[in-house]
């Protein structure tokens, strides 16, 4: 890492990106209309103003809506004719976006300061490993997602020589080479890994590391659009969700003695579990807990070449039952998630089936 400014302060921080923007939009005159223009492209919307008919640009952080919540940034563009555009943006750089967040923002902005949706564009800018990770659904707020690539597109290539801009431009494109050569650095720090060697490389650990590993480990995969990546209350998790992201597809539904559950898969850390998702509403005993718990090891342990171990026997909403741990200082990720895949083609049709 050189002497960056946004290397020093802390990439991770998501006002570093909110004042990089006010600034641009509020200061930068010849280049603001350029920005704005490339917005409005990226997210498909029609252009109704020139530049000539910008009268201000007032850009407000931690906008509040009273006491209930605040948005990380509002562009107001007052027009010659006195009306206005706005810009609400959300800004995300390792942590996961919530879907009450975004509906809540979109129904105060709109119904509570009474503007519409069609002078307002709402924006979720993801600079950081929340991008590879799991999305609220879209059906559900009106949030346009930019990712990294596209966020470069909008604020990259402007004719400004400063050198905050300069710095804030190629911290992006760090970024984005971290999210793209993970694995090539992984393999360059060596075995164990150099932690030091990734910190200077940019790297926030652990969960956003695991999260850029997973993101390339899924691409191997046959399922790859199935896994989704989130976070688990200690550690990165990426599950075998679905192909859309908004169902649970891949979990399977099963039920025992009148008690409903699902089976599902997902890597934490470096662990592939198989586990049960109870119906807290109607809870599994745990004597018939205990009983599913040894008929799925069973299962499991008859899968050849690909050990594995049953887990400890706990109770709770969620239960780890059986687990293959892979290295990944050791092992090739590729490898590691094509074995996944084998592993679930193997026992998922005889978890289907009746026990």
């Amino acid at each position: 890492m050189g002497s960056n400014f946004v290397d020093i302060v802390g990439y991770q921080l998501e006002k570093v990106h909110t004042g990089m923007i006010k600034w641009l939009l509020e200061k930068k005159d010849n280049e603001r209309f350029e920005i704005i223009k490339r917005i409005y492209s990226n997210v498909g919307r029609n252009l109704d103003f020139t530049a000539g008919d910008i009268c201000q640009i007032k850009c407000i952080p931690e906008y509040s809506f009273g006491r209930r919540r605040k948005v990380d940034l509002v562009v107001e563009i007052y027009l010659n004719d006195n009306s206005c555009r706005y810009l609400v943006m959300e800004m995300k750089v390792d942590s996961i976006p919530e879907e009450n967040q975004l509906v809540g923002t979109c129904n105060d902005f709109i119904d509570n300061c009474k503007h519409t949706y069609s002078n307002t564009i709402f924006l979720l800018l993801l600079f950081g490993t929340a991008q590879v990770c799991l999305q609220p659904p879209t059906k559900n707020h009106k949030f346009n997602t930019l990712r990294l690539k596209q966020i470069i597109s909008i604020f990259g290539g402007l004719k400004i020589g400063d050198k905050n801009y300069l710095d804030w431009i190629d911290s992006l494109n760090c970024e984005e080479d971290r999210k793209s050569n993970v694995l090539r650095y992984i393999g360059q720090s060596g075995n164990p890994w150099n932690i030091e060697f990734l910190r200077e490389k940019g790297y926030r650990l652990w969960f956003p590391l695991y999260y850029y590993i997973y993101n390339k480990m899924r691409e191997r995969s046959k399922r790859s659009r199935a896994w989704q990546i989130y976070s688990g209350s200690n550690n990165a998790v990426m599950n075998l969700w679905s192909d859309d992201g908004d169902t649970k597809t891949g979990w399977i539904p099963k039920n025992e003695k009148g008690f409903d559950y699902y089976l599902y898969w997902e890597f934490n850390n470096e662990d592939f579990i198989l586990k049960i998702a109870l119906d807290n509403k109607n809870k599994m005993d745990k004597s018939i807990l205990n009983n599913l718990r040894q008929k799925i090891i069973a299962i499991c342990k008859n899968v050849n070449n690909y050990g594995g171990n049953g887990t400890q026997n706990r109770y709770g909403d969620y239960v780890s039952v059986y687990k293959w741990s892979f290295n990944f200082q050791n092992r090739d990720f590729g490898d590691i998630i094509r074995t996944a895949d084998k592993i679930v083609d193997i026992i998922k049709p005889q978890l289907e089936k009746p026990f």
